[in-house]
């Protein structure tokens, strides 16, 4: 009989390793994110990030060795104008611990980790030990954290969540801005289980449940695991237990799916995947992934006789959630085009932010995932992404967004088939926060800046865009390439054109909306005989960067969704074809470029000063928007006339 003792330090030996996987993935990345920030979350000093004063403040890990966590090298590293650790102030760390467990969920430590990954911490408090005003401020205390991490480069999310409340399946708004609340409940749950490292704090219980129970059988068993004194209840949280997922929770996820994919689509192709594989078993209750996991770390006694044990090293939940999928759509003949389309998408997500020069890196997914039976025919073309035409990306892209919706379309005929009554778990305020965000980006609106149907948003960056201008008629046309060109080299390279327009504003915009350049790429600009120079290009696009930071759309509120539709920030372009000022007229061309509190970008044009200023006199009276308050920008390209224009603007 194996013991409760050898289960343990099976999960501590397999949850090391995850570590380990994080660490070898990017060694420095995963020394910040695990020891660093749980040493912060144990703290609370006045010289330190997320520093609360207030002497009530909650703060500290169960179980956590800061010392070992923080020493003297990384302390000076990170921290070297602290006095934090000086024996002449006073401790920084608590004599009582709020935190009871601290986690990550996701791709950390798994093949799927990518150097553009984030870190989405679960923090597990009890609402009754931290009381409304702790929680606040613990919230604080986490929003500094997320701060300056950013600042240091690393984008890390702390969820707070109550024992209880996770227990109990009941959320309710504290995961809302990463799981539309009611969408995903035990999905999200199963995630947890299924991916998380522990960080810090103490073990969730979980692990020494037998997987297969009843809510009540499980009931019973952790009772008497605590009567029978067989565990010390102090090293563990219990989060409740997983017997099902109920079909009525899908339709929700699959709402969810379909806007992060607007973010990350292949991460989405995935999960919808597997939400189609769940939805068409022809059980009930559906089976968990997660028990799958655990059979293979510490109830390797139940695995079924087609389930071999396998090394801890091997236990992989990306791998293992991909194997099933491809699996599934193998076994389906009517799906056996999805399978080759699974395959590259699972490669492409795998390696989208894996440098091409990182070959070690390649060569170790290429042999896992051939061992797995996951590669596909073509991915030594898949390598080479990055270098592919814009067009090609494009098309590749498409075809990940028309896989979603048709997915979506035979997803959403299963549960035409559901008795009326089931109770689909998703609500009307969650439908309406979801739809807004596809709206957003699927609708076409009048001098919207639309969005482009790409495979990954962090993908799509340029190294190098060569703009050119020509004249067709009486009218000058922009185009911007994809590469450096001189206009020798444009002649045979029409494939690398990217989009053309004649309005130049427009098309710079349109490439910082959807992400084709970020502060490393390089402009060039071939010869012509327009006014406009590569320094005006440079200067617009650099302001425009700095003034509309890339955003998520998953992280867009669900109160400014719900609200009223206001433009958050604004920049304005003036002269920028620097046509000569005539003091005596009214003329004055100009273009607001403003992103709204939905997403969406719009660009508007003006030809005289007075419409400029009635915008602008909107802008400050309905939606707050202002040079004082510090969300409009204007940019008047380097001019003979532009001392001048400033005093018309200012008048």
């Amino acid at each position: 009989m194996i013991t409760f003792e050898t289960r343990i330090k099976a999960y501590q030996e397999y949850n090391a390793g995850r570590r380990d996987k994080a660490f070898a993935f990017n060694h420095d990345d995963a020394d910040f994110l695990f020891n660093v920030i749980p040493w912060l979350l144990h703290c609370n000093y006045p010289d330190l990030p997320g520093f609360v004063d207030d002497k009530k403040c909650p703060f500290g890990i169960h179980h956590f060795q800061p010392d070992e966590a923080m020493n003297s090298q990384r302390f000076n590293l990170y921290f070297d104008d602290s006095t934090a650790r000086s024996v002449r102030t006073p401790t920084p760390y608590g004599t009582r611990p709020f935190i009871h467990s601290l986690k990550t969920i996701g791709s950390i430590g798994t093949i799927g980790q990518t150097e553009k990954s984030d870190c989405d911490y679960w923090v597990s408090i009890s609402h009754e030990e931290l009381g409304s005003d702790g929680l606040e401020m613990l919230e604080e205390k986490c929003r500094g954290i997320e701060e300056w991490a950013e600042q240091q480069g690393h984008e890390v999310y702390f969820f707070l969540m109550d024992i209880e409340q996770t227990r109990e399946n009941s959320f309710e708004s504290a995961a809302e801005e990463e799981s539309a609340g009611s969408a995903l409940k035990l999905l999200l749950k199963d995630e947890l289980f299924r991916t998380h490292i522990l960080v810090a704090g103490k073990m969730l219980l979980w692990w020494l449940i037998p997987p297969g129970l009843s809510s009540t059988a499980y009931t019973k068993f952790t009772a008497r695991l605590v009567e029978t004194k067989k565990i010390n209840s102090a090293d563990f949280i219990d989060l409740g237990y997983l017997s099902k997922i109920p079909r009525e929770e899908i339709f929700g996820a699959c709402l969810w799916q379909m806007n992060k994919a607007l973010d990350s689509p292949f991460k989405s192709v995935i999960k919808f995947a597997y939400l189609e594989l769940l939805l068409r078993q022809k059980s009930d209750d559906l089976p968990l992934l997660s028990n799958k996991i655990k059979r293979l770390v510490t109830f390797h006694d139940q695995l079924a006789k087609d389930d071999p044990r396998m090394e801890f090293a091997e236990v992989d939940p990306y791998l293992i959630l991909a194997r099933d999928i491809v699996a599934f759509y193998r076994q389906d003949k009517t799906l056996h085009k999805e399978e080759k389309f699974m395959r590259q998408c699972l490669f492409l997500k795998t390696v989208e932010a894996i440098s091409p020069r990182k070959t070690r890196e390649l060569k170790e997914i290429i042999k896992l995932m051939k061992q797995w039976n996951l590669l596909p025919d073509d991915h030594e073309e898949l390598i080479k992404f990055h270098s592919w035409s814009f067009k090609k990306q494009i098309k590749t892209g498409t075809g990940v967004h028309e896989y979603l919706i048709e997915t979506y379309k035979r997803l959403r005929m299963i549960f035409k088939n559901f008795k009326q009554g089931t109770g689909i778990t998703i609500n009307e305020r969650d439908i309406s926060i979801l739809g807004r965000k596809l709206y957003t980006f699927y609708d076409h609106k009048e001098g919207k800046i639309e969005y482009i149907r790409s495979v990954s948003r962090d993908m799509m960056v340029r190294r190098n865009l060569t703009f050119h201008a020509s004249r067709s008629g009486s009218k000058d046309f922009y185009y911007v390439f994809q590469g450096e060109h001189s206009l020798d080299s444009l002649k045979g390279n029409k494939d690398m054109l990217i989009k053309k327009d004649y309005d130049p504003i427009r098309l710079i915009a349109w490439l910082m909306v959807n992400n084709l350049y970020n502060k490393k790429t390089v402009f060039h600009l071939t010869k012509n005989y327009l006014p406009v120079v590569l320094a005006d290009i440079q200067g617009l696009a650099d302001i425009l960067y700095s003034t509309f930071p890339k955003f998520n759309f998953s992280h867009i509120s669900a109160e400014e969704l719900l609200g009223r539709e206001k433009i958050n920030k604004a920049m304005v372009v003036v002269n920028f074809s620097k046509k000569p000022i005539d003091k005596k007229s009214p003329e004055l061309q100009s273009s607001l470029i403003s992103v709204n509190s939905y997403g969406e970008y719009f660009i508007h044009h003006y030809e005289t000063l007075v419409q400029l200023k009635n915008m602008m006199r909107v802008l400050m009276t309905q939606h707050l928007v202002s040079r004082w308050n510090s969300n409009l920008e204007i940019y008047i390209p380097p001019q003979p006339d532009q001392y001048h224009i400033k005093q018309m603007l200012e008048k």
